[in-house]
């Protein structure tokens, strides 16, 4: 009789749930370290840890490679798991992993929680996707950046250098008060030349 077993359902039905934990624990095996709620990450470990201990106690053993492999469904997952994470344990007695709180979500307030393993063979830079080469990369890239910077700002000062001179307020309103009397005059030009332009049309008679 299965009596008051109600932990870790997680809302879902029993396929549902074991897909999840599946994938949940396919992550922690191959990034060794996941973002997750604190109800999954809980109902996680009862069921990662027991495949640690399986690939622990068995490391060169097809049969229990093959036990993983009907757990994980994902053979990367079970690669890493018997060749790289299982010889970190080999002296320690469970414990193989660590969930650490950090807030609720924002969306439906659900507890979150990291999930990693207490033993790691990757790096921090490597979880993120950066790889040695992009590590290296990274300071000369920030070098660059600095180098067009400065080069802009010598393009900055070079164009100011250039620049008209600055002119005081006193010769400033005078060409103001010539270029208003520049264009009075054209008006009055224009006024002339129009009169003029009509007056071949009238008749003599009217002169």
């Amino acid at each position: 009789m299965r009596h008051r077993k109600v932990k870790g359902r997680l809302s879902r039905r029993t396929s549902y749930r074991k897909a999840l934990l599946r994938s949940l624990a396919g992550d922690l095996f191959t990034y060794q370290r996941i973002e997750t709620t604190m109800a999954k990450a809980k109902a996680l470990r009862s069921f990662a840890e027991p495949l640690i201990t399986l690939a622990k106690k068995n490391p060169g053993s097809v049969s229990a490679r093959r036990q993983a492999m009907s757990k994980l469904n994902d053979k990367r997952a079970v690669k890493e798991l018997f060749d790289k994470i299982a010889p970190l344990y080999k002296d320690i007695q469970g414990g193989y992993t660590r969930i650490i709180g950090f807030g609720n979500r924002t969306g439906d307030g659900a507890r979150m929680a990291v999930m990693e393993l207490t033993k790691r063979t990757m790096t921090d830079d490597e979880l993120l996707g950066l790889s040695k080469k992009e590590a290296k990369a990274k300071p000369r890239k920030m070098k660059k950046e600095a180098g067009e910077a400065s080069g802009k700002e010598e393009k900055k000062q070079q164009d100011h250098a250039h620049a008209a001179p600055e002119v005081d307020d006193q010769t400033r309103e005078e060409r103001v008060v010539e270029e208003v009397k520049k264009e009075k005059a054209k008006k009055e030009q224009k006024k002339i030349t129009k009169k003029g332009f009509f007056r071949r049309f009238q008749r003599k008679s009217m002169g």
